[in-house]
């Protein structure tokens, strides 16, 4: 674009520009449009006047900043996928293999021909000597029923209440507290040397004080698909429940028996599996299952070892193998 002065002779401002004259602050705010000079050549004169090739541009020629990146939004409370929930790694394990996890270290370290053993959780520490050539440490879940003592006998998991059509039958999820065992493996033959756990036990009383049964006591909502849990604390419960009367029936707890605790794990979690078989409204059998909740899942070693109860740990007659009778009710 070509201005000539000729043509604008009042233009105060082309005026100082060719007089070379300073441009005050007001002079350049009264003009409505930027005016960028690539260059200034040198100013020539003819007869018709003086000319100076000038380049417009606007104010929308100022390069723009790139907008902003919002944040990922950020997943809702509570709700954890699989991938964000630290596991914990159980299996076999050779003598210099070493734990720190979530507060855990577990570490055994040889001297004077000797393991020395040591597992601190918190202010909580167990120390232990091993005398052996050609040992193996093996780190599984176990029944939840060894710390701090073996107390019971029984498990008891309270949900929230739920409904059971006449001869109806329903699947669904609970979970469970889980204990760590860590065992001494040698020419074939396993021992136990410690039992912890993340989650402080929990007791109840199930029945009456004459003759009821104390209980490890756990509380578990209710899930309709196996979910996502931390696999150091909790565990998962198939529990089949079936209702044999012709009535509706409220259920709100189950009682498992540890002889019918089979315990399964993988790499993500920890599994048992039970069915209860309601006979009426206040009466159910409960019944360990030895299965696991998928395939390519390995049975944990047991901690279970029969032992003689008073009748205050249990109830007479309610025991059958690995099915416990619930005669005291289900809500």
């Amino acid at each position: 674009m070509m201005f000539r002065l000729a043509d604008q002779p009042d233009n105060l401002f082309f005026r100082r520009i060719l007089q070379r004259e300073p441009l005050t602050a007001p002079y350049l705010r009264s003009i409505e449009t930027t005016l960028y000079f690539s260059h200034l050549p040198k100013i020539t004169s003819d007869t018709e006047g003086t000319t100076i090739p000038l380049r417009r541009i606007t104010r929308s020629s100022r390069p723009k900043p790139a907008p902003a990146k919002l944040p990922s939004p950020a997943p809702p409370a509570g709700d954890e996928s699989s991938e964000s929930i630290p596991a914990f790694s159980y299996g076999r394990f050779t003598f210099d293999y070493a734990v720190n996890f979530a507060g855990l270290s577990i570490s055994l370290e040889q001297t004077q021909g000797l393991y020395h053993y040591r597992r601190a959780i918190g202010s909580w520490v167990r120390e232990a000597n091993i005398s052996s050539s050609n040992g193996r440490m093996l780190i599984h879940p176990v029944e939840p029923l060894y710390v701090p003592d073996a107390v019971t006998d029984f498990l008891e998991i309270r949900f929230e209440e739920i409904m059971i059509e006449p001869n109806g039958k329903t699947v669904l999820f609970l979970t469970f507290p889980i204990e760590i065992g860590v065992f001494i493996d040698s020419k074939g033959k396993a021992d136990v040397i410690d039992v912890f756990t993340f989650k402080p036990p929990k007791y109840s009383l199930y029945g009456a004080s004459n003759r009821g049964v104390i209980t490890r006591w756990h509380q578990s909502k209710v899930y309709y698909y196996p979910p996502q849990v931390k696999n150091y604390e909790e565990g998962v419960l198939r529990l089949t429940i079936e209702n044999s009367t012709g009535d509706w029936v409220y259920v709100s707890r189950v009682i498992l028996y540890e002889k019918g605790m089979y315990v399964y794990y993988d790499d993500q979690v920890v599994s048992m599996a039970a069915e209860m078989t309601i006979i009426n409204r206040g009466t159910a059998d409960v019944t360990g299952v030895d299965r696991p909740l998928h395939e390519d899942m390995t049975q944990s070693l047991r901690m279970y070892r029969p032992r003689r109860t008073t009748s205050f740990a249990n109830i007479p007659g309610a025991v059958l193998d690995t099915t416990f009778t619930m005669d005291s009710g289900l809500i």
